[in-house]
């Protein structure tokens, strides 16, 4: 695609390379991975009928003759008869007999005697309440939170099918980058070098490797040749347009790869490129972020996110809405992505908005996407928020 619109960029970036393949890892460390399959309930949840309350587990009318107490994570072997009760824990499992549970609160104790109002069920939870053995807790795709894993261990699994995460090679280009101090005659201090590592992980990359490369494309050629075989997605920054020192559209001529976008009509992040090379029978993806620091964090939310979505197997990020609150125009023919926060469903744009700037960014929780043309305050804009 040649300069297609932000939408068909990103549809293209949501479909055009399938997902890696899957492995089995700890419950423990799955946190933040992507699921491959399916997470099915191993058992009812809870196993049994189990007490809703700290109380006292109860059979028929009161008053009630207390017997003794149920031990948690035990099963009683303790039958109840009319009159009788047990002490019972929240989670304890409920002993035969037992027509419901009264919580401490609503009772009262004296000579051996457990005196209180019932309500026949109150505060039994049912064997498999939450779920039954075959239940699907999550779908394949779905990026796993601590919560999640929680409910896995709560339903038997010790281990979880997870999406291979993507090895990154990221090549930063530019003679003019320096990585320490303040910069002078000229220089300009890498800005990319600090984040970009950090957010791909954030979206379930691991970073093979890092490095910096001066505008030399025969250097650059060698570079990616060594990472080949090792990794599953390159990405670089800079050297994306056609001017004399831009060299990423030549080493991909070297690669043979194919393209599959040449920049799409957006404001920052029209320099991005995306193309499939094809090494040893597999697809790699090679993504081009532009050099600007703002117009890369663009392209990389914009079509960075979904692409490692579908590396990974995850669902389709679906864009939510905002309204604006003030107007907003964008050049001709072209989306605009401003840096913003928002508060409810209304957008405000930070200042400092310029391709090459950081500060705006620095303080937004994301990118509106805003509609080609004037935009009056209320008009809606699709949102893209930050990691």
């Amino acid at each position: 695609m040649r300069e297609g619109t932000w939408e068909q960029a990103f549809d293209i970036a949501s479909h055009s390379f399938t997902k890696l393949a899957a492995q089995e890892v700890a419950l423990t460390d799955a946190i933040d991975r992507y699921t491959a399959a399916d997470v099915l309930s191993l058992c009812d949840l809870p196993a049994f009928e189990t007490s809703s309350m700290d109380g006292w587990a109860v059979s028929g009318d009161g008053p009630w003759k207390l017997m003794g107490e149920v031990l948690t994570g035990k099963v009683s072997s303790d039958v109840l008869h009319y009159g009788q009760c047990l002490a019972i824990a929240t989670g304890g499992v409920i002993p035969h007999g037992t027509t419901s549970v009264i919580p401490w609160e609503k009772a009262s104790e004296q000579d051996g005697q457990i005196f209180g109002e019932i309500e026949v069920g109150a505060n039994i939870r049912p064997a498999g309440m939450e779920s039954k053995i075959g239940d699907v807790l999550v779908t394949a795709g779905t990026r796993i939170t601590p919560p999640m894993a929680g409910l896995f261990a709560a339903t038997g699994h010790d281990v979880i099918k997870v999406a291979v995460q993507p090895r990154v090679a990221i090549f930063f280009l530019g003679d003019e980058l320096i990585h320490s101090g303040v910069p002078i005659d000229g220089a300009i201090r890498d800005s990319l070098g600090p984040q970009l590592p950090v957010l791909l992980t954030k979206m379930g990359v691991t970073i093979f490797s890092a490095e910096f490369i001066k505008d030399d494309l025969d250097v650059l050629n060698a570079e990616i040749a060594k990472v080949l075989d090792s990794v599953d997605l390159i990405i670089t920054t800079g050297g994306t347009a056609d001017g004399p020192r831009d060299y990423v559209k030549p080493a991909l001529n070297n690669l043979s790869a194919t393209m599959v976008i040449d920049c799409a009509k957006v404001r920052p992040g029209y320099h991005v490129l995306l193309a499939r090379v094809a090494k040893g029978g597999r697809d790699i993806a090679f993504l081009a972020l532009p050099g600007n620091p703002q117009s890369a964090l663009a392209a990389l939310y914009s079509f960075g996110e979904p692409l490692i979505a579908s590396l990974l197997g995850g669902s389709r990020k679906e864009v939510t809405e905002v309204e604006l609150s003030s107007s907003l125009t964008t050049p001709e023919g072209f989306s605009r992505l401003v840096p913003g926060t928002v508060n409810g469903k209304i957008f405000t744009p930070t200042a400092y908005l310029g391709s090459a700037m950081l500060r705006g960014v620095a303080h937004a929780q994301g990118f509106a996407l805003i509609n080609p043309g004037v935009n009056p305050a209320g008009t809606t804009a699709r949102w893209i928020p930050f990691i």
